[in-house]
């Protein structure tokens, strides 16, 4: 996030724009993203009750799993202030429906539905899944995540192998779609590539 910490003011800066959709909603949703650190975020969290004030919530980052084209997922795995730590997956369908837990995910065939309608208006689709992780089967699986950080060879091969020891029995939350567009000036300087007969594609 930039300037202004306020709900009008600020303004974010995504790697892609399915995370700036999504921040962007969960904030009208009343989940603010107001402040990210390197190792921490701050959300302001509406109340229950709208009585009562905004808290807000700070969330330790642990772990990012990058996404990758091979991988066609990535995690980010945070403690919040009450000590549970949560394990967050985005990524595609049909990736993200493979590591589902067989129960408590009654949304499956409805979201599922969904999609395939957003798709077939030129939508692209992402499926958010999460688990709890506890703390014993966390510090056991960390040991393992920074030595395939630190390794010299392979590393993101071993990286690649420990996310999937952990990205499993995952629980359905939802989907987003958004629309696919390009960056401003790109179809122009495709058309003008296209012109001048260079491949395309």
């Amino acid at each position: 996030p930039e300037g202004n910490p306020t709900p009008e003011e600020i303004v974010y800066q995504a790697e892609s724009p399915d995370e700036l959709a999504f921040v962007v909603a969960a904030k009208r949703f009343g989940f603010f993203f107001k402040k990210r650190t390197v190792s921490s975020i701050e959300v302001e969290e509406q109340q229950l009750d709208p009585s009562k004030p905004n808290v807000v919530v700070t969330y330790e980052i642990l772990n990012i799993l990058e996404f990758s084209s091979k991988r066609k997922r990535m995690s980010v795995i945070a403690r919040s202030s009450n000590g549970k730590i949560m394990l967050f997956c985005k990524g595609a369908d049909s990736v993200i429906y493979q590591r589902l837990t067989s129960s408590a995910n009654g949304y499956k065939e409805a979201t599922q539905k969904h999609m395939d309608e957003w798709a077939q208006c030129g939508l692209r689709t992402l499926c958010i899944a999460e688990r709890e992780i506890e703390a014993q089967e966390y510090d056991s699986w960390n040991k393992k995540f920074i030595e395939a950080s630190q390794a010299l060879e392979q590393r993101t091969e071993l990286l690649e192998d420990v996310a999937e020891l952990v990205e499993k029995n995952l629980t359905l939350l939802g989907a987003t779609a958004i629309e696919d567009k390009l960056q401003t000036g790109v179809p122009r300087t495709i058309e003008q590539l296209m012109s001048a007969n260079i491949a395309v594609w």
